[in-house]
């Protein structure tokens, strides 16, 4: 044997040694049960994890509300010396924050040139179409690709925890409320049918005026398409379901099978976002509530259509997409950028359309946008901002929300691992590390003791909340029950802590205003004082969903009747000041009792606002929150047990 042969055998077996003692070292030192440390930050938290709350359920004000908790004026003072030397970089946030949410949940307002009065038809013809449409072969081609790359991924994995396991109802830690409802079970059903009839109402008046087009005009008695679906009436049905409006639900369904024509020219690019939410999350819905092969059909087919809007090689999809030729572009403002909460906002939805169709594709997907938003690396781990490239090579943005444009994101982070009974161990810890991010940077305490979450510009509060982000309160809320943190008792108390705090804050906003409704954006000044107008908030009000979102998950949780309460508080100030001789619509200024109303009764309004007013008030086995976990519209999912 030759020198040189020697020497490379040599070199080998060294090689060979030091990787054994390298893996014995230290992949054998770790162990790996242990998920994550605990947190660096404190909050005070009592050993019980209670929360305290107001004494006097019935007579709400000011004072009710505040918070003598010291460490959350410590964190407070501390937060004051931060805002007294960044002030001057918000001069512009108003107008800056309502442009950004404008843009997240009115898209539709450049494509509403199609409002017509009731009697009149659309006259606009389909465009045509100028560019490519991708054949069956390029789709099949880009499926492939991203079915190659969710393999390399490895992205299912077995996990080491799961959702709560019981024998006993008692021990259900996502029902605390079967004792208090019937209690209190007369006044739940009251409550529950002033409800429904105030659904009953709404649904009546856009079928007088607006049937098959998108959405009501409830003051000038007309109507708009932003999709050209017959969104309403999509968006309604599980609503209509659940409360046993069984004529209306009878109509709208007669409607789906025989009028919705989804390949129609209409000429509108609609957004794939809100069509996945709006319309694929309720055809999944409702295939899981009734079994009618109609529902399942329809997401098939329009889950197809929507796998054109991914341009090929690339792991998110373009922000619009017209059904009818399948052209599929970004909004041209945002050049190569998409939405965070947008393409984060596909999981849930693609995945069940998958189980329930026995197509894998869907997923595949889906796979391939959580495996390229996992890859990127914010300067603040689990921060997002709400602006990424469409290839997933950077961030377009230094905003971080969790509320327009971010929200569902996190959301989805949470309820995929819930959906999925923890089978994909990757959502825990990408939950895990963002919820823990914004409780560290976004979650403030004023100087009044309320607790919310804000938005960072450039890693700098805004001392602002959005309603959007209201829903955290009942996401976090829903952490702390579900063993995502695999048993992390301290982290699950803090959850519920913040969950609570958040709820309760964006109650008190309602509660407190002059007309009993919330604000777009709230602004905590330097005295704890909770501004709803001004340059830095935004007075309006849209019938939005995310506050009596949370009182829902929160009473579930906990059994506790002032969610009811406050809830109830909501409801009546909303059927009191939005209620108009067609239908319901927003105020412009939640400050102004004389306020002008906003002309639009949103599709959100029947599919979420009063969905979630009526839960509030049925039995735990109306939606049991063990068995369903909600989309971002509202849409209840089954939850696949292991």
């Amino acid at each position: 044997m030759t020198v040189k042969n020697k020497f490379i055998i040599a070199m080998f077996a060294s090689i060979f040694i030091i990787s054994s003692l390298t893996f014995l070292l230290f992949d054998g030192g770790i162990n790996k049960n242990n998920q994550s440390l605990p947190p660096k930050w404190k909050i005070n938290v009592g050993k019980d994890g209670n929360v305290e709350y107001i004494k006097d359920k019935k007579n709400v004000n000011e004072n009710d509300f505040v918070n003598n908790n010291n460490n959350n004026n410590n964190n407070n003072n501390n937060n004051n010396e931060k805002r007294n030397t960044n002030n001057d970089n918000h001069n512009n946030l108003n107008d800056h924050t309502q442009q950004h949410t404008q843009q997240h949940t009115q898209q539709h307002t450049q494509n509403n040139q199609h409002t017509k009065q009731p009697t009149k038809q659309p006259t606009k013809q389909p465009t045509k179409q100028p560019t490519k449409q991708p054949t069956k072969q390029t789709t099949k081609q880009t499926t492939q690709q991203h079915t190659q790359n969710s393999k390399k991924k490895g992205s299912i994995q077995d996990n080491r925890h799961k959702l709560p396991r019981f024998n006993n109802e008692n021990d259900n830690p996502f029902n605390r409320i079967d004792k208090v409802y019937k209690k209190n079970e007369q006044q739940n059903i009251e409550r529950s049918s002033k409800v429904r009839e105030a659904m009953k109402y709404s649904w009546d008046k856009y079928k007088e005026v607006a049937w098959g087009h998108d959405e009501l005009h409830p003051i000038s008695n007309s109507w708009n398409d932003w999709f050209g679906l017959g969104l309403t009436i999509v968006d309604s049905l599980d609503t209509l379901y659940l409360m046993d409006l069984n004529e209306e639900y009878n109509d709208g369904k007669e409607w789906v099978e025989k009028q919705l024509n989804q390949k129609r020219g209409t000429g509108l690019m609609v957004s794939v976002f809100e069509t996945i939410i709006r319309f694929l999350g309720q055809y999944c819905t409702m295939y899981d509530l009734t079994g009618d092969s109609i529902y399942k059909e329809k997401g098939r087919e329009l889950g197809d259509l929507l796998l054109h809007a991914f341009p090929e090689g690339k792991p998110f999809p373009h922000t619009s997409i017209n059904l009818a030729d399948h052209r599929s572009t970004t909004q041209s403002w945002m050049g190569e950028c998409v939405v965070l909460s947008e393409v984060g906002t596909i999981f849930l939805e693609f995945n069940h359309l998958s189980k329930i169709t026995g197509d894998p594709k869907y997923k595949e997907y889906s796979d391939g946008v959580v495996d390229a938003l996992a890859d990127m690396k914010p300067s603040i781990p689990g921060l997002l901002p709400i602006y990424v490239s469409i290839d997933g090579k950077r961030f377009c943005s230094n905003r971080v929300s969790v509320g327009a444009m971010g929200d569902s994101y996190y959301e989805y982070l949470l309820k995929m691992w819930i959906y999925h009974d923890g089978r994909e161990e990757r959502y825990s810890k990408l939950f895990q590390e963002s919820a823990d991010a914004i409780i560290e940077h976004l979650y403030k305490v004023s100087a009044k003791g309320d607790g919310y979450i804000t938005i960072m510009d450039y890693e700098v509060p805004t001392y602002t909340q959005e309603h959007l982000t209201c829903f955290a309160g009942g996401m976090f809320a829903l952490a702390a029950v579900s063993n995502i943190t695999g048993g992390n008792v301290e982290k699950d108390k803090l959850y519920m802590k913040v969950g609570a705090e958040v709820t309760k804050t964006c109650a008190k906003i309602y509660l407190t205003s002059a007309t009993g409704l919330g604000p777009e954006i709230a602004y905590f000044n330097d005295n704890g004082d909770i501004e709803v107008t001004g340059y830095k908030a935004a007075s309006h009000y849209i019938l939005r969903p995310e506050t009596v979102e949370s009182l829902f998950i929160l009473y579930r949780l906990t059994g506790d009747t002032i969610y009811q309460d406050w809830a109830w508080e909501i409801f009546e100030s909303i059927n009191t000041v939005c209620r108009t001789k067609n239908g319901f619509a927003g105020v412009k200024d939640v400050s102004n009792l004389h306020s002008q109303f906003d002309d639009n009764q949103q599709s959100f309004f029947m599919a979420e606002t009063l969905k979630y007013l009526y839960l509030i008030f049925q039995p735990s086995s109306v939606i049991p929150l063990d068995q369903f976990v909600f989309n971002t519209e509202a849409h209840p999912v089954k939850i696949q047990y292991q």
